[in-house]
């Protein structure tokens, strides 16, 4: 019994930290432009295939091909996704979710092209390498990094959103876009940067869990599936009911996994967030603003 609530304790801040990650920047595009991004998918995708293209394809090593993802997702972001879709369509929902979801679907389907599932792919990411025992319970070192990139990343925008210029202007147009613009915020500059922004923790996450997860091209959805889970849960929009949030689903699925059927996990999230929903339609926090 002692053994299956230390490795709930410590799966539930483990798993926390990587959704936590990948969730963030679902989370402050939902709180910046007030919109479902449905290409953050892609986002994922890019990140890992891309990796492995500029080492594999590319030859570069590990640290130019890490500034060259970066340096792709950005452009992406901004050349595929904000410019083309989110900056045309912003006041027109159906096609700007529509439009994010078929491009998502592209990648998706492009990347399963040049790299399908039975293609092997192997990121050297890893900064640890084995297992290491903390109580009674193994987990993989790598995961360990999971768990210091989400706190540090985390605290890195909590800093730049309370304590900086930009970060309190990103705050204003959470709060009021049309009220901020009244005041000189400009929009034209602050979404773009909000969009890059938002890119930046899940391919830190990409690039740390790459060693020790099943790389495959539809894992974009999944994944996708969870920073909505755990964003809806925590307050559309709201970083902190995000970061809340990120480890109760941490703990559920700890829970479910150790002392249930690891096969009933996804359900069981499901089932707690369509409950959260019923009864506390804004979630944890009130998505009135960032944070």
């Amino acid at each position: 019994m002692v053994h299956i609530i230390e490795s709930i304790l410590v799966y539930a801040i483990v798993l926390g930290s990587l959704y936590l990650l990948v969730s963030l920047g679902f989370s402050l595009i939902c709180g910046v432009l007030g919109i479902f991004n449905l290409g953050y998918g892609a986002t994922f995708l890019v990140a890992i295939y891309g990796m492995w293209m500029f080492m594999a394809t590319f030859g570069l090593s590990l640290w130019p091909a890490i500034v060259c993802v970066f340096v792709l997702q950005f452009l992406f972001t901004l050349g595929v996704i904000y410019f083309p879709i989110v900056k045309r369509y912003i006041e027109k929902e159906e096609l700007l979710l529509t439009s994010l979801l078929l491009m998502s679907l592209i990648v998706e389907e492009t990347v399963n092209h040049f790299y399908p599932i039975t293609a092997g792919v192997d990121i050297p990411t890893a900064i640890f390498t084995g297992t290491m025992q903390i109580g009674s319970t193994n987990i993989p070192t790598q995961m360990l990094v999971v768990v210091i990139a989400a706190f540090l990343v985390t605290a890195l925008y909590v800093l730049f959103l309370l304590k900086t210029k930009i970060g309190f202007k990103i705050r204003a147009i959470s709060q009021n876009s049309e009220a901020a613009k009244l005041l000189g915020v400009r929009l034209e500059r602050i979404y773009p940067l909000a969009m890059i922004l938002a890119v930046i923790p899940p391919t830190i996450c990409m690039l740390v869990i790459a060693p020790v997860w099943a790389i495959e091209p539809m894992m974009g959805a999944s994944l996708l599936q969870t920073a909505i889970l755990v964003t809806i849960l925590g307050g559309l929009g709201n970083l902190r009911g995000t970061i809340i949030a990120s480890f109760i689903v941490g703990l559920i699925a700890s829970v479910v996994a150790f002392a249930g059927n690891p096969r009933l996990v996804g359900m069981a999230i499901l089932i707690v967030v369509f409950f959260v929903l019923i009864y506390k339609p804004q979630g944890i926090a009130k998505s009135e603003t960032l944070w």
